[in-house]
């Protein structure tokens, strides 16, 4: 006799585990220098695993990651009703956020930020309460 195999989808739980790991780096993490773009990029990784977290209880892996890509704001608007928390201003706060990290401006020097002093970034407090919220959220 043998038994027949059977399908188990862990990603959602894997990616949920994965953005907690990413928030508490952040938590974390103290920068020696006024300014770092690290707790930005560790917040917006928190939340776009998260996001896709969700995506992952219906879709595929693959077909997640290809069609959002790294488009916080997009994967975030294409969630059930039910799992979009966020108010007006949060998610415009995570439009401003999306629109760096999708372009790697959170890993690789800009030197249009510096020069601005990074006026562009979304309130630093603001992006980790938005990604408590979501990862809050889970079930």
């Amino acid at each position: 006799v043998r038994p027949k195999g059977f399908d188990v989808n862990i990603s959602p739980d894997a990616f949920h585990r994965w953005a907690t790991d990413y928030l508490q780096c952040k938590r974390d993490f103290r920068s020696p220098d006024r300014f770092s773009p690290v707790p930005y990029f560790l917040l917006c990784r928190a939340i776009e695993l998260e996001i896709k977290a969700r995506h992952l209880k219906h879709v595929e892996q693959k077909d997640v990651k290809y069609k959002y890509w790294h488009s916080l704001i997009k994967a975030y608007k294409a969630l059930d009703s039910d799992e979009k928390i966020l108010s007006q201003i949060e998610e415009e706060a995570l439009g401003i956020a999306s629109e760096i990290y999708s372009k790697k401006d959170m890993e690789y020097f800009n030197p249009r930020d510096a020069l601005t002093a990074y006026k562009r970034f979304p309130d630093l407090e603001s992006l980790e309460s938005i990604t408590s919220k979501i990862i809050g959220s889970w079930y």
